[in-house]
């Protein structure tokens, strides 16, 4: 497992003071560029693949309790599943005390470039991301 600590600012927050649920994938996306970068996945070499691309297809989160600005939050990011062209990841949100205060999945699948359909992960890809399972 992979934990990214993020502090919750107030450009993350919505009217109310509280996270707001856009900043929310913003803040899982950015934890789990890191994640990928410690599996030797670059989000340079994702995007500078010359077949495929790896766009997120899926989208999901709860929220278990209110974040507001100054809060630390640790994200644990890990893989649920690798498909023949996809991969599951799991987010779970949590105060530095270990409280779960969130979670998120996110899907992302494989591109051929060219014709704009799902193709079969890359074997160099896929081998990293067995690190994270």
């Amino acid at each position: 497992m992979f934990t990214h600590r993020v502090r919750i600012y107030i450009h993350h927050t919505d009217c109310a003071g509280r996270l707001f649920f856009g900043s929310k994938f913003f803040l899982v996306h950015e934890a789990k560029e890191h994640f990928l970068e410690s599996l030797g996945v670059s989000v340079s070499e994702i995007l500078n693949h010359p077949e495929v691309t790896f766009p997120l297809i899926h989208a999901e989160a709860d929220y278990k309790a209110v974040l507001v600005v100054g809060d630390m939050v640790d994200i644990d990011v890990s893989i649920e599943k690798i498909g023949e062209t996809s991969v599951v990841f799991l987010f779970a949100l949590k105060r530095p005390d270990g409280r779960i205060v969130g979670s998120a999945k996110t899907v992302s699948v494989a591109v051929n470039k060219k014709t704009n359909q799902k193709t079969a992960l890359p074997k160099e890809w896929r081998k990293k991301f067995e690190k994270g399972l």
